[in-house]
Order: structure tokens, then sequence, then C-alpha cells
């Protein structure tokens, strides 16, 4: 019972982060390639494929080369990957800060093109180059899961309190980061927002 859980625990985590890479990924395909897309069935397959593909395939082998010599989950404490006898550990935090290191350097590439735009359409306007990076940084840091870098951090320095804290808010935060931002900096949504709200006033009265 106790493997059963690690295992669809370690499988749902990884699960997390590699449909955060397939986010990050799309949205540098959108930018670098302007022609000759790929169908969204193709897309969508791609997609499948990597957000829980990968994840298994990596859950998989981790089990079946530490669970015969019982080594695949921690012994004491909570119910997770061992550390101490097998390193299977690894399995999750390897694939996990490579992720969060990609999509950090998705990330970089996204606000150049971005930036480089805006100074080609407005050559001579840079007085809203700061904000433009604080509303793009803000958005695609909780859709990339840049926040779960701090858990290197916690790695080199677990002794800290501060560090404990602002990674567990962050993160447990992330998915309301993802709607509130989303929403907010999404104009359509916006504008589907202020439109549905006189049919909400007749539909309360």
């Amino acid at each position: 019972m106790l493997v059963a859980a690690a295992f669809f625990i370690h499988f749902f985590y990884l699960a997390l982060f590699f449909w955060m890479l397939v986010s990050a990924l799309l949205l540098l395909y959108s930018i670098l390639v302007v022609f000759s897309r790929m169908s969204k069935s193709a897309m969508m397959a791609i997609a499948f494929c990597v957000g829980y593909g990968a994840p298994l395939i990596i859950s998989v082998v981790t089990v079946a080369s530490t669970a015969g010599g019982g080594t695949y989950i921690t012994k004491e404490g909570a119910c997770w990957l061992n550390w101490k006898e097998s390193k299977a550990q690894l399995a999750f935090v390897i694939p996990a800060l490579a992720i969060v290191f990609i999509n950090f350097l998705v990330m970089v590439v996204v606000l150049y093109k971005m930036l480089r735009k805006r100074v080609g359409e407005r050559s001579g306007d840079d007085k809203n180059a700061m904000g433009v990076i604080a509303r793009f940084v803000a958005v695609l840091t909780p859709v990339f899961g840049l926040t779960w870098g701090f858990g290197l951090g916690l790695m080199i320095s677990p002794e800290s309190l501060a560090l404990h804290y602002l990674f567990a808010i962050l993160n447990s935060l992330q998915g309301f980061f993802i709607a509130v931002l989303g929403t907010l900096f999404d104009k359509k949504v916006c504008v589907l927002m202020l439109m549905s709200l006189p049919l909400l006033a007749a539909c309360w009265s």
C-alpha cells in the first residue's frame, strides 16, 4: 500500500512538472515558429506523451529498480522516495530541477522576444519596459513553476526556516496565482467577464 501511494505521488508530481514544461515549450514554439505550424491534434498528442508518458516511464523505472531491495520508500517520516539507501529521490529531484531550469531559459527567451518586438514597434518608448518585464515575469513564473526553484535552496540550506515558509506558501498558491494572474492580464477574459456582469445581475435580481 505504501509503495503504491509513493508511486502515484511520484507520478503525479512529475506529471505536474512535465505539463509545466509542455506549457513553456508550446509558448516558445508559438513565438519562434511563425510558418508551417503543426496541427492541434499533433500538438495535443505530443503534449500528452510528454506530460504523462515521460513521468510514467520515470516512475516505473524507479519503482522497478528499487522496490525489490525494499529501498523504494523512506523507512521513517513521510511516504516518499528513499534517499539514504537507494537515492531514489533523485528520480524526482533531477527532472524537477531540470524542468525549472529549462522553463527559466524559455522565460528569458520569451521576454527577450516580446521586448524586442515592442522596441521595433515603438522605438522611442522605453518607459514601459520595466512594466512589461514585471507583468510577464509575474504571469510566467507560476505558469512555468519557477517558484519550485526554491527547493534547490532547501537542499543547500535545509535548516533555513524562511526558505521553508517561502517554498510552502508560493507553491501551495501556485494554482491561485495562475488563475488570478492569467485572468487579470488576459484582455479577452476581462472583456468576457465585463460582458457577463449584466447577465449575472439580471439572474440575481
